[in-house]
């Protein structure tokens, strides 16, 4: 075990940090990271000094700096035992200095987010912060070790998109410990948060398509119990219901994400059906993209032999032909709002409103049949 592990501890006498708080730092790394995990033995104090090259003093002050922030337990005989990690006692520690680092955690680096993460690299670089963009794939597992690793590093507040840590949304009261949050786009997520309008924009979109008169209007969708698209079939339900139609789940796609490739695949086997769609609404651009793809190679022509509408308006939607009809998000507007609820929390404000909804807009154009 310390073989490897000392081959991620290097200590530079002359940085003009103590060792101490050098080892200290590391190994806290190491925790947060989850290359030392609960139950895991770190080596013997005049092991790792004989590993490191100094004296088995600095070792032990730093075993037991572990020990008093609840990171390990040092017993006789059983030796140093990493415990279950608490990013609430590495808060603790971190002083009253500001950072000036922020952390801020999305899905992906998606073309839909581009202007989000330029809107807040633009705000930060005039609140003289630092961002750091994590990008979790959808990998709740990866939410929560980014959120471990950005506190390790003393983060001033977080701003999570689309994906919140499931430590958070299951124990809300978690949220007083931890430096302020921000959530974008992530319903069930508690404290200050900034949603779309993904409802409204499904009502909009799908009504829009029953006023064309078409009546069997299929949707690729990720999974339905991701809260951020939960609200987008709602509107699509609500919207069949409204016109007295009863929505089938045999023209509802589920699929694995947003992403393009997802979009193909959906359309694929919507058109594989005994009564395939006349319209078809997908829960990303992207998704419809891919769905675009896949109808075109078949010979199929949109909109005479099915119509075609999406969600978000990125660049490609009006580069394509025929132009996609889309409800755009101004995603530059998500990243302004939420720094700037994340600004009154660092200065101890109470934002006036918990949650902020940003509207949508439809953008019309020939996919549909206009």
């Amino acid at each position: 075990m310390h073989s490897s592990l000392t081959d991620h501890l290097h200590l530079d006498p002359d940085s003009g940090v103590p060792m101490i708080a050098q080892l200290v730092e590391q190994l806290v790394w190491l925790i947060a990271s989850g290359e030392l995990q609960e139950g895991d033995k770190l080596p013997p104090m005049r092991a790792l000094a004989e590993d490191l090259g100094v004296h088995m003093h600095t070792v032990r002050l730093a075993y037991q700096r572990l020990e008093a922030d609840q990171l390990v337990s040092i017993r006789t005989r059983r030796g140093t035992v990493v415990l279950p990690f608490n990013p609430a006692e590495i808060v603790k520690q971190g002083g009253e200095n500001p950072s000036h680092l922020l952390g801020i955690i999305l899905p992906s680096p998606a073309t839909f987010y581009t202007p989000f993460i330029k809107t807040i690299q633009d705000e930060c670089r005039d609140l003289h912060y630092l961002p750091l963009f994590c990008y979790t794939f959808e990998n709740p597992y990866l939410v929560e070790t980014y959120f471990n690793q950005l506190i390790a590093r003393h983060v001033d507040g977080f701003i999570f998109a689309s994906i919140g840590p499931p430590s958070l949304i299951e124990n809300p009261s978690l949220l007083d410990a931890y430096p302020p949050v921000v959530s974008v786009d992530v319903p069930d997520m508690p404290g200050q948060r900034v949603l779309l309008d993904s409802e409204g924009a499904a009502f909009k979109l799908t009504r829009h398509l029953l006023e064309h008169g078409y009546r069997r209007i299929g949707l690729i969708t990720p999974p339905l119990e991701w809260p951020n698209v939960k609200a987008f079939y709602q509107g699509y339900e609500k919207a069949l219901v409204e016109s007295g139609m009863e929505p089938s789940q045999e023209l509802v796609a589920k699929v694995a994400g947003f992403f393009q490739s997802f979009g193909r695949e959906g359309m694929e086997r919507l058109l594989a059906a005994p009564d395939p769609p006349d319209a078809l609404l997908a829960a990303s651009d992207s998704l419809a993209l891919g769905a675009m793809d896949f109808i075109e190679e078949g010979g199929l022509s949109i909109p005479k032999d099915i119509a075609l509408a999406g969600y978000n308006d990125i660049p490609a939607a009006s580069l394509v032909s025929p132009g996609l009809t889309t409800a755009a998000v101004p995603a530059s507007r998500m990243g302004k709002q939420a720094l700037a609820i994340l600004k009154e929390l660092m200065e101890g404000k109470n934002p006036s409103r918990k949650t902020v909804t940003i509207p949508t807009k439809l953008i019309i154009r020939s996919s549909c049949g206009c």
